[in-house]
């Protein structure tokens, strides 16, 4: 019985780095986009010095966003390759791969990378308190950072077993 929990295990674990993989490269192909296009929003919507201040806010979001999101998928990566290395060296000894599983935490290690993401985005959208109009703007990073929230709350319910398979 205890071969196919820490079979259970392993591949919820594989699918939880997979899906968060995905969910991070898919914000780094999206972003730079959705920064020009708000930037196009920006100018057209907004004058003088709130114009200004919001785009001086942009050019350095996105920049330390974008880095943050790199070093989430080298970590997550490095993550990755740890984890098949462990399967490969460890899979005749499931108590070994199972303890291994723990020591890793990927719930909990993916999470704070998604969490100072999120942390980021903060700090931007607390600007869209402001007016009515920035916050329209301002909507697509609204969308990501509700995005990132519902990614570690699924992390936590997948690795806690709220979902029964």
């Amino acid at each position: 019985m205890r071969k196919l929990e820490v079979l259970k295990n392993l591949l919820v674990q594989d699918r939880l780095i997979k899906f968060n993989l995905d969910l991070l490269e898919g914000l780094l192909r999206e972003i730079r986009a959705d920064i020009e296009e708000i930037k196009i929003l920006v100018e057209s919507c907004l004058e003088g010095e709130e114009k200004e201040s919001l785009l001086r806010t942009l050019a350095d979001f996105e920049a330390n966003f974008k880095n943050l999101i790199t070093q989430s998928l080298d970590y997550i990566y490095d993550l990755y390759e740890i984890f098949n290395f462990d399967i490969t060296f460890l899979s005749n000894i499931p108590e070994e791969l199972g303890r291994e599983i723990e020591r890793l935490d990927a719930v909990n290690s993916i999470n704070k990378n998604l969490e100072t993401l999120a942390k980021a985005l903060e700090h931007i959208v607390s600007l869209a308190d402001r007016d009515e109009k920035i916050k329209v703007i301002l909507t697509p990073l609204l969308v990501y950072k509700e995005v990132l929230e519902h990614g570690m709350a699924f992390n936590q319910k997948l690795a806690g077993g709220a979902y029964v398979f």
